[in-house]
């Protein structure tokens, strides 16, 4: 199965996660960096660690070659037996909360070459029960950032399925994860 889009590969990689999600809500999908002589930047695509195909970004050649002068498409090739040997899992169906969740964006700062899996692992590892989710938001090179480091920004959402939580608890929870961040990645929250 392939996929191509022209523009952003973080759209081609939730395309290629929602796919995977569709058939196997429970799948960890990774992209574990890979160079292919066809393409600026490359992804092995896995599946609960088992390779399903490749993702990446078209090299200059390539977009020469196709007469692409003002795209950069990106592309994925999938192995359409491996997709469909992937078992769906039962879904479960939770009750609408009845507390509210707390939502918190943070900033950090990281070396250039951290991969946003480092980052969630870090995350995951430092996190209370209260975390409900996290989210890729961004990322900022330029102006105010050293060359080597990157801004990256990510979005947490706590939820306490007793009671409201307190502003207090969240910077707890978000003390815990920042510090828990700066262990894993050397991460530094972005103050600007």
């Amino acid at each position: 199965m392939a996929l191509i889009c022209s523009g952003d590969f973080r759209e081609l990689r939730g395309a290629v996660e929602g796919l995977i999600r569709h058939i196997d809500r429970r799948a960890a999908v990774d992209f574990v960096p890979a160079e292919y002589a066809w393409a600026e930047v490359g992804a092995e695509v896995t599946v609960n660690g088992r390779a399903v195909g490749v993702a990446a970004v078209f090299s200059e050649s390539v977009r020469n070659r196709l007469d692409f002068k003002d795209l950069a498409p990106c592309g994925a090739e999938l192995d359409f037996a491996e997709l469909m040997a992937l078992k769906g899992a039962p879904i479960s169906i939770r009750p609408v909360p009845r507390f509210p969740a707390v939502e918190r964006d943070l900033s950090i700062l990281v070396a250039e070459e951290t991969p946003w899996r480092a980052i969630a692992q870090a995350v995951a590892s430092s996190a209370s029960a209260e975390l409900e989710d996290v989210r890729f938001v961004d990322i900022y090179r330029g102006k105010g950032i050293a060359p080597d480091k990157k801004s990256v920004t990510l979005s947490l959402r706590f939820r306490d399925e007793d009671g409201t939580l307190t502003h207090e608890a969240v910077d707890a929870y978000q003390g815990a994860i920042v510090k828990g961040l700066n262990d894993a990645v050397g991460a530094e929250l972005r103050t600007l």
